[in-house]
């Protein structure tokens, strides 16, 4: 059965530093081609005006230092298009042998005028901005396919065509959706954000315990705040994410990036 949310923590901090614990998880049962790849998800960073620069060089030599193979980004990179600039500008120089990969968050829709245009800005510096498509990526005789969809709360997540019909030993999925909901597509690995893992938990009790996002008229409800699960054959992957949107403090939540190990 799929546990729904996270544990508290004795935690308070503003989330415009880009401050985050480095959380390690483990993917047993993977193929044996993605044995010994470290994929770094990224989810929810939301860089902000009162974000300084050092504090965004900081964070991404953290990202560097760990050395991943493969960087994955989980979307709402910044509510404003100057401070989501400044963050990929410092990214430029990141990369990771087999590539970086984001998907799309409903902050970036709000911050760009269009996902063509982030798209466009994250292409030019070697990044690439996955809406409702799918990258493949060859790798020790086998086949890494990488799907992002569109976020749910202004755009239309479309599954059909993103993966291969038929799985077999030699691939492995892993889906970006920005929002954890249940995907409409079989995948492997689905990584998610948008939550901040509650961003306020006290004694267990977030703001999704209490149902929020379910007012809304598209089917927002999250299969989990935060953590690692089992859902219908896939694994799932919430990331607490780095920062917030709007209220610029978390309490209960450590900020977080994920390094992912395959074995």
């Amino acid at each position: 059965m799929l546990q729904r949310f996270s544990r508290p923590d004795l935690f308070l901090r503003r989330c415009d530093r880009l401050d985050c614990d480095v959380h390690h998880w483990r993917i047993e049962g993977a193929p044996a081609f993605m044995h010994g790849v470290k994929a770094l998800f990224v989810a929810d960073t939301h860089v902000r005006p009162s974000t300084p620069d050092g504090a965004i060089c900081a964070f991404v030599e953290k990202l560097a230092v760990l050395a991943p193979d493969i960087l994955l980004l989980g979307g709402d990179f910044a509510d404003q298009r100057e401070d989501a600039l400044r963050l990929l500008d410092a990214m430029d120089g990141l990369r990771p042998p087999l590539g970086i990969y984001g998907c799309l968050g409903n902050n970036d829709a709000e911050a760009w005028e269009s996902a063509h245009e982030l798209s466009r800005a994250m292409k030019r510096r070697d990044m690439k901005l996955l809406v409702n498509a799918a990258a493949r990526v060859e790798l020790n005789g086998g086949k890494l396919f990488i799907g992002g969809v569109d976020e749910r709360k202004y755009g239309v997540p479309q599954y059909a065509g993103l993966f291969p019909n038929a799985h077999a030993d030699s691939t492995y999925r892993i889906l970006l959706s920005h929002f954890p909901c249940m995907p409409e597509t079989s995948c492997d690995l689905m990584l998610s954000g948008h939550t901040h893992g509650g961003q306020f938990n006290l004694l267990g009790v977030t703001p999704y315990t209490v149902g929020f996002e379910r007012v809304f008229p598209r089917n927002m409800a999250v299969l989990a705040s935060a953590g690692l699960f089992e859902a219908d054959g896939m694994k799932l992957l919430v990331s607490k994410g780095v920062g917030a949107s709007r209220i610029p403090w978390r309490a209960g939540v450590r900020p977080e990036i994920d390094l992912i190990a395959f074995g």
